[in-house]
């Protein structure tokens, strides 16, 4: 009976290691989108993702369980950048089809200057966007799931809690994006949820294949050319 006992101390405290990087992620989506000024989102989400990253480092968990071994990053970044240069080339060549702009519209762009464009592809996205959801959604989270249940099953968790991340920018989008304005915020809501989660697990399995560095790449790319595309129709 006692034999079993420090076991399950170690699992409380690790499912306590969880809650935590769960809550703080909880509040920061809610303060970050609904409460900071937007010159707040990167030094915000790089300080809450820096904050999550010592968190269960404190915990025992190891840099290599959030990012993956060394060995992996040269094919990571290869992996990575490859994957989002021809996931960016679909999306121009997509937004070039007729009819097929509105489905990249967001007013969220209009006024955004050359220089905005820059700061946005280049920096706030890359770093602010990519980097910081990967770390704590792809790094972070399966890292602190693991020790409680399986691989996957983080992988899962962490997919689904992704999803529940979009939750609030997708108001935006829904109110934003002409292609939306003929659907229910409810099942734009949803779409982006459920799109964003399965997009979690995908890049969960380039992060446990490739290391942390393939899917931070894919996502900057990915969002980066997204902006572009919408900025160029505005």
């Amino acid at each position: 009976m006692a034999s079993g006992l420090p076991g399950s101390l170690d699992r409380v405290r690790h499912s306590a290691t969880l809650a935590v990087v769960v809550a703080v992620l909880a509040v920061h989506n809610v303060a970050g989108n609904l409460l900071a000024p937007d010159w707040g989102y990167l030094p915000l989400n790089l300080a809450v993702g820096g904050l999550l990253v010592v968190l269960v480092l404190r915990s025992g968990v190891s840099w290599r369980q959030i990012a993956g071994p060394r060995s992996t990053m040269r094919r990571g970044v290869l992996v990575g950048v490859a994957l989002g240069l021809a996931a960016a080339t679909a999306i121009w060549a997509g937004a070039a089809v007729e009819g097929m702009s509105d489905v990249f519209a967001d007013d969220r762009v209009l006024g955004v200057g050359t220089v905005g464009l820059l700061y946005h592809t280049l920096i706030r996205i890359p770093l602010g966007t990519a980097l910081f959801e990967e770390v704590a959604f792809r790094g972070v989270l399966p890292a602190a799931g693991r020790r409680i249940t399986t691989p996957f099953g983080a992988n899962v968790m962490s997919a689904a809690l992704f999803g529940l991340w979009h939750v609030i920018p997708s108001t935006s989008v829904a109110a934003g994006n002409e292609a939306a304005s003929g659907f229910a915020t409810g099942a734009v809501i949803a779409g982006a949820v459920l799109a964003t989660a399965v997009a979690g697990l995908a890049f969960s399995w380039l992060r446990d294949r490739f290391g942390l560095a393939a899917p931070v790449l894919l996502h900057a790319l990915v969002n980066s050319a997204a902006f572009a595309v919408a900025w160029s129709a505005a």
